[in-house]
């Protein structure tokens, strides 16, 4: 039972990973592709003028960074294993989720820092 809750626990901390594949799609606006026609008129003629699409402006990102999700996934997988592997299973599962969350967070404010939602 104990290795079973441990192939579960390693699991769900690496199936909430983004694959590469998303991450690409994600990046790739169809906004910075697009272009606008606009009229520009030149001694009382309307001549059209080709410019790329202004990006809309960055509104507030929503839902939970990556950092607090990584401390969460980190604490619960953490504590799952320290429960597992302690004899003491309370210290562990504490020992464990502690040092877990902490990881898990160090990780995600770095992809936070790489996607630009935290400087």
């Amino acid at each position: 039972m104990k290795k079973f809750i441990l192939v579960v626990a390693v699991a769900a901390s690496l199936g909430a990973c983004k694959s590469r594949e998303e991450k690409t799609l994600d990046a790739q606006s169809p906004a910075a592709t697009e272009t606008v026609k606009q009229p520009v008129v030149v001694q009382r003629e309307v001549h059209y003028v080709t410019q790329p699409a202004q990006p809309a402006a960055q509104t507030q990102k929503k839902g939970w960074s990556k950092a607090a999700t990584g401390a969460v996934i980190g604490g619960t997988s953490g504590a799952a294993v320290g429960a597992l592997v302690s004899k003491k299973k309370g210290k562990g599962a504490v020992i464990g989720g502690v040092v877990g969350a902490g990881a898990g967070y160090l990780i995600g404010r770095s992809k936070d820092k790489k996607d630009g939602r935290v400087q």
